[in-house]
């Protein structure tokens, strides 16, 4: 995947003090900051429920306030802070949504639906389908636990790290972990359970 790039110009102000001149390494350690945290940033989007189609645009936005914090941060655990302003900026990104859905009531759910050629199209829809009811299925969740599981279930990360960047101790992340698991299978068993019933309602529907 290509990274975008992400000048100092979009960044904007990085000091507290207006004017303030910048350090002549600054552009070189905001480089070497992106560089090393974009993927981990995608990542850890995908945990706290952000959209695929949103995810590089949240990312930017979380590297603008990086950029213009990043003289404040006194270099430990960059992974915990760096954590913590992903999850507002997606907080954030949530919050205007909600409140673009409220002037726009467009639905674009009939795009999604079109399947893709590759793979043959019955493959492609289904992918599609199960993606969908997977988001849908982790969205009802709470944010802390869905982050821990797929965190750990899906990224492999070890509790260890999950603890420093959500900053916590261990065994609360163990403890999200149980909970996660049992909240997430109660949620597929109810999901199967729904779809059996509509199942069984449409032949019935066919027989009558």
């Amino acid at each position: 995947m290509v990274r975008p790039s992400l000048s100092l110009q979009e960044v904007g102000p990085t000091t507290a003090s207006p004017g303030a001149r910048l350090p002549a390494s600054f552009r070189a350690n905001f480089t070497d900051f992106y560089d090393d945290w974009y993927e981990s940033v995608l990542r850890w989007l995908r945990a706290l429920g952000a959209p695929d189609a949103d995810r590089e645009d949240i990312a930017q936005e979380v590297f603008v306030v990086v950029g213009r914090r990043l003289h404040s941060f006194d270099g430990k655990n960059p992974a915990g802070w760096l954590y913590q302003i992903t999850k507002r900026q997606v907080r954030d990104f949530r919050g205007r949504t909600w409140i673009k859905s409220i002037f726009n009531r467009e639905h674009t759910d009939a795009v999604n639906d079109v399947p893709d050629d590759h793979g043959g199209p019955a493959a492609a829809l289904e992918r599609k389908q199960n993606q969908r009811v997977l988001s849908a299925l982790l969205a009802k969740m709470n944010p802390d636990r869905r982050a821990a599981l797929v965190l750990f279930e899906v990224d492999g990360l070890s509790g260890e790290e999950i603890a420093r960047i959500q900053g916590v101790p261990l065994n609360t992340v163990w403890k999200r972990l149980h909970v996660a698991r049992k909240e997430f299978l109660a949620l597929v068993t109810r999901e199967q359970r729904e779809a059996a019933s509509q199942a069984r309602e449409g032949a019935e529907g066919g027989r009558s």
